[in-house]
Order: structure tokens, then sequence, then C-alpha cells
């Protein structure tokens, strides 16, 4: 499964006006893995019954009254070298990155809140053995996971939007928080300092993951100024786990 990791965009300058606009677009669209992994054993799931689950449990509009939905894009692919630097601190012997043979995956539209302050989007993957969820989950949830996603993060920002002149990033301390949601979940938090030319701004992402039977999903959250509200966080996760259900046995 990929994250939306987690793409940000501002219209106004919110007191940062000398800042070009690219300051304000964190294009860390970079896909780590969430919930599912290569490898495991594999037997006959229904393709077509399994992109349905995924397509009808991902968020809509109607869970998101008054933002504004933009399709999903995925960007390029990251560099072979970060991928290799991420398995390694995770300590795995192959990339993490790899698509899960026969996976049904749907991704929800991008959210922007009216003030464009906020900032959500996710997505649910079924697979066709539990075991690849359980494996995804496993690594993702382990001890040691902050650091890496830290060092992911940084380099994603590095090669990003905000790779510019005039325009320095600095990430803060990647730490764990409780979801809530169902048997098994976990968050993930840290916060973006940008500065430029004309002043500086934070941007605070909230990453979330959590596995169902055979479906696995992640969400992305950002705010700028200060961290995302988790009420907010926990009520759409659970609309979409709950969306889930058991139809992922």
């Amino acid at each position: 499964m990929y994250l939306h990791v987690p793409h940000i965009g501002v219209s106004r300058p919110y007191g940062c006006s000398m800042i070009s606009a690219r300051a304000y677009s964190i294009l860390f669209v970079v896909p780590i893995v969430a919930l599912s992994a290569c490898g495991g054993k594999s037997f006959k799931a229904d393709p077509a019954a399994d992109l349905a689950v995924a397509k009808q449990a991902v968020l809509t509009a109607a869970d998101l009254p008054g933002y504004k939905a933009t399709p999903h894009t995925s960007s390029d692919d990251i560099p072979a070298g970060v991928k290799k630097d991420f398995a390694n601190c995770m300590g795995t012997t192959t990339s993490v990155f790899d698509d899960t043979p026969g996976a049904q995956k749907a991704d929800s539209p991008d959210f922007s809140s009216a003030d464009q302050k906020l900032q959500v989007s996710g997505a649910v993957e079924v697979d066709p053995s539990k075991s690849d969820i359980d494996n995804g989950w496993s690594e993702i949830s382990k001890a040691g996971t902050e650091p890496c996603l830290g060092k992911l993060f940084e380099a994603a920002a590095h090669q990003g939007a905000l790779a510019g002149p005039g325009i320095s990033v600095r990430l803060g301390a990647v730490t764990r928080f409780d979801v809530g949601v169902g048997d098994r979940s976990v968050g993930y938090s840290a916060p973006v300092h940008i500065t430029g030319p004309g002043g500086s701004i934070s941007v605070y992402l909230d990453l979330v993951f959590l596995p169902r039977d055979r479906a696995g999903m992640d969400f992305s959250f950002t705010n700028i100024g200060s961290p995302p509200d988790r009420g907010t966080e926990t009520a759409l996760v659970k609309k979409v786990y709950d969306r889930v259900g058991n139809r992922a046995k």
C-alpha cells in the first residue's frame, strides 16, 4: 500500500508574503509501505470484489462537507537509494516499497479545508492474503520505526518542491501516538519547519495506519500552524474502518 505523504497546498501566505508559493507546497507524495508487504502465502481472492470493497470504503466528499476535493495523483517513485536506506533502517532485506501481487487499492480524493490549512487523504488496499497485511503491519508498527520515517521524510523534502534556492526545511522529531480505532492502529506525527526569504511557517503531519483482516488503511492529515485535531482524525478513520467491516475476511 502507498501512503499519501502528504500533499500540502496553501494559496495564502499567512504573514510570510515574501516566501514563494512553492514554499507552501510540500510534495511529500512519497510511496511508503503502509500495511502490505511483498511475500506471504496467497490464495484465490476475488479481485473485482476486493476492489469494490476498497472503493466503497475510502473517504468521500460526504465525510468532509465543506472541503474541496481534488482527484489524488501519485508522484514519481522515490530514488532506489532512498528506498534502500529506508529498508536498511527498518532491518529488512527486501524493499517494502514493492507492490503486493494481486492487491486491489483505492485512493480517496485529496481534501482541503475552506481555509486550505488542513488537508486530508487516505487509501484502502485489500490484499489476496491476510498474511500480506499482517507482515506489513508488523513492520510499520514495530519499535524503531520513527527515526526511519524521519529519514525518509527528510530525503523527500530535499528532493521535492521545497528544494529551491532560499528555502530551507527542517523536520522535527517523528513521534508515535495512539489512534484508538480497531484492535490494531498506529499514528506518527512530525512537524516540518519551512523558512524562506520572507519568514517561516510550520506544517504538522499526522500519518495513521491500521489493518482489518485483508484490508490495510492509511491516512495523512496535514495542518498549517498547529497539529491536526486528533478527534477529527479518529472520527474519519473510524468511518472508513467501519465501511470495510467484515467484507475483507
